[in-house]
């Protein structure tokens, strides 16, 4: 297995900028929690159909884990806390380049992202799918 690297200072600048991103993100989650969100749809998707596509309610799912409110967050989506995990580490990701280096080589191979994000989109779809099948019975 051949793993390419970007060069030392451009991976350290684009880990620094998403690492900023992220933590913006986990900021917003905390400082506004599930309040700050409106009680409008924030799906298009839901608004044409009236059904829910696999991603309904991540949006809310996420804000409610930065609140704290673990159950609604599980209710909204579960896979909301795939992505408030990803953006954990998106956050810690400098100071995991630098304590743990061969770590860091393996969450950012090519492979490992392909392979992370594909069960992860498997997983969403089957979610949706089952999700659609509880509302028709």
């Amino acid at each position: 297995m051949t793993v390419t690297r970007m060069p030392a200072a451009q991976s350290g600048r684009t880990r620094g900028v998403l690492s900023a991103l992220a933590g913006a993100a986990l900021l917003v989650t905390l400082a506004a929690g599930r309040r700050g969100l409106p009680d409008l749809p924030l799906c298009w998707f839901h608004s044409m159909t009236g059904l829910p596509c696999p991603g309904c309610g991540l949006t809310r799912s996420v804000f409610a884990i930065g609140s704290g409110d673990f159950a609604s967050a599980w209710h909204y989506n579960p896979f909301g806390y795939v992505v408030y995990g990803v953006l954990v580490v998106l956050l810690v990701s400098p100071v995991l380049a630098r304590v743990a280096p061969k770590l860091t080589v393996l969450l950012e191979s090519t492979w490992f992202i392909n392979a992370f994000v594909a069960v992860n989109v498997v997983g969403l779809m089957v979610f949706g799918f089952v999700r659609l099948a509880l509302l028709w019975n």
